[in-house]
């Protein structure tokens, strides 16, 4: 009834709708990606009022928590600051009452007579473009996960650029990212944005000699906007001669950027090797980790391999990875104690959160330190649900479908014929577990889910909790940003339906912002860990 209660003041009111026409000039002057109808049509309406003439004020509704809205309200704010006039937010949720929004309307409707609107045209900033003449450039990339962003710089150096990875997040980098971005996106986005401010603000780099950049997913997930919440902050934190650039895959860029393009056709297969190997170590590390001969000794080894990976990486020397593998193998064969009855324990969630030890407050190598096996599905998988989503995106008409589906199946074959390689030489190691068949995964995920749900990770969760079932792991936590749609509203949504059709399996989702506690988290965890050496007895 809020329309009614701003009209029964004698205020007129319209709707965004009135701005009907194809208008897209606002477009050029904002940093979101205009994928979605909805805030195209806010762009458009803050457009109109902040250029009109009259006395028209804008007033946006925002239900609490979504995603969009997180980086709509910032460009929104900027659109009217450029013209004089201010943002009015109203946000809903289902504890809000008319009294107290009526009060906030009141205030905002004195303020406006009491206030007269002074007329600007400030000009829109944004970061500098990143041209042919900036290919000289360092590449500063945000750490993603640990064993898996050191992969970036010998890879990027295969392609012509120069990539560093920065430190990995920390409590300054989280704060930072609170002050520069708006404070309902993404923990993920958080500690991104607030970790290159961290570093630019370092005196460590010369500006005429870096650039920022984001990988960019595309599709519903917020992470599509990641690039214009940086730019954004650097506009606000006077960083804007920072270029920033998108690291995308396929046609997902949607960043000019002219001097930088990915040239995946140099090293497409040594990546996927790169990425294979990485994984492969995983899956050593973590059955090894909880039952290691000497304390801290698994570690060790999986940092010396994978440091070791980087010169073979660089070299394009496929096959001495998979020979690397076969020594790695033999040594946590060798600190490795045999003990059938270890506890274990499945993770599944949000990419981010999941890998990166910081934004989930270390809780893999507390559950490791438990004496608990943590089994975390290959990063492949995300990689690769891709050839599936092209089968559901062309039967169910989502998206047209850019290569031939025998063509898609065929590319598959040679990617699982590959993983099957490394399988062959992790199975020497008694509790190796196996890459999936992605396919075979996504039948289990369809008795779940619709797997039209296929923006973030979406059927990939209940897909890997199946997989989990199916080879006996009844326990299993699911790590993922408060309010992130692809994986919180899934991850929560799908638990009755895994519950009935696998009862044994036990779930705990486990949400992370920049305020969760973490006695609050490991207090949970507590009750899993327990049960689960009840059970393994």
């Amino acid at each position: 009834k809020i329309s009614d209660v701003i009209a029964d003041m004698g205020i007129d009111i319209i709707t965004e709708n009135i701005v009907n026409k194809e208008d897209n000039t606002i477009y050029k002057h904002i940093h979101s990606i205009t994928q979605w109808a909805y805030p195209n049509r806010i762009f458009k309406a803050a457009n109109y009022v902040a250029n009109s003439k009259d006395n028209i004020h804008f007033v946006e509704l925002t239900s609490f928590g979504c995603g969009p809205d997180a980086f709509i309200l910032d460009e929104v704010a900027e659109i009217l600051k450029r013209k004089g006039k201010n943002l009015t937010i109203l946000k809903i949720d289902d504890v809000n009452n008319i009294g107290s929004l009526r009060l906030r309307i009141r205030s905002v409707i004195e303020s406006i007579k009491f206030q007269s609107v002074i007329q600007k045209d400030l000009p829109f900033k944004t970061t500098k473009l990143f041209t042919k003449s900036e290919k000289h450039r360092t590449i500063l990339a945000p750490y993603f996960a640990e064993g898996y962003s050191e992969l970036l710089p010998p890879l990027f150096k295969l392609m012509g650029y120069n990539l560093i990875n920065l430190p990995s997040g920390d409590i300054e980098s989280a704060e930072l990212g609170l002050k520069y971005a708006n404070n309902e996106i993404c923990y993920p986005a958080t500690i991104v944005v607030g970790s290159i401010i961290k570093a630019l603000q370092s005196g460590k780099y010369n500006f005429n000699d870096i650039a920022v950049g984001i990988t960019q997913t595309g599709g519903q997930c917020r992470a599509s906007n990641y690039i214009s919440l940086i730019k954004n902050a650097l506009v606000s934190s006077g960083f804007e001669h920072v270029p920033v650039i998108s690291v995308a895959f396929g046609d997902d860029m949607t960043n000019e950027q002219p001097g930088f393009k990915l040239k995946w056709n140099k090293c497409f297969k040594t990546a996927l090797f790169a990425l294979m190997f990485s994984d492969a170590l995983s899956k050593l590390y973590y059955p090894a980790v909880c039952r290691e001969n000497k304390k801290g000794i698994a570690a060790q080894l999986r940092k010396q391999y994978l440091q070791a990976s980087l010169a073979l990486i660089e070299k394009k020397d496929r096959k001495g990875l998979l020979k690397l593998l076969e020594k790695a193998v033999k040594d946590f064969e060798a600190i490795t104690i045999n003990n059938d009855k270890v506890p274990v324990i499945g993770v599944v969630g949000e990419i981010y959160i999941k890998y990166n030890s910081f934004s989930h407050k270390h809780v893999l190598d507390w559950l490791s330190n438990q004496g608990i096996e943590v089994v975390a599905p290959s990063m492949y998988n995300f990689f690769i649900i891709s050839f599936v989503n092209q089968h559901i995106n062309k039967h169910t008409h989502l998206k047209k479908v850019a290569i031939p589906l025998w063509l898609n199946d065929k590319i598959y074959n040679c990617v699982y014929k590959y993983a099957k390689q490394f399988d062959k030489v992790g199975s020497k190691y008694q509790y190796y577990r196996p890459f999936s068949n992605i396919f075979h995964d996504a039948k289990l995920a369809v008795e779940i889910i619709n797997p039209a749900a296929n923006f973030g990770e979406g059927w990939l969760i209940p897909a890997e909790l199946a997989s989990f079932a199916n080879s006996g792991i009844n326990n299993a936590i699911s790590l993922q940003p408060f309010g992130c749609i692809a994986n919180h509203v899934i991850s929560k949504g799908i638990e009755k339906r895994v519950k009935k059709l696998y009862p044994k399996m036990n779930l705990l989702s486990l949400d992370f912002d920049s305020g969760t506690s973490e006695a609050n988290v490991l207090n949970r965890l507590h009750f899993m860990v327990e049960n689960c050496k009840h059970l393994s007895g």
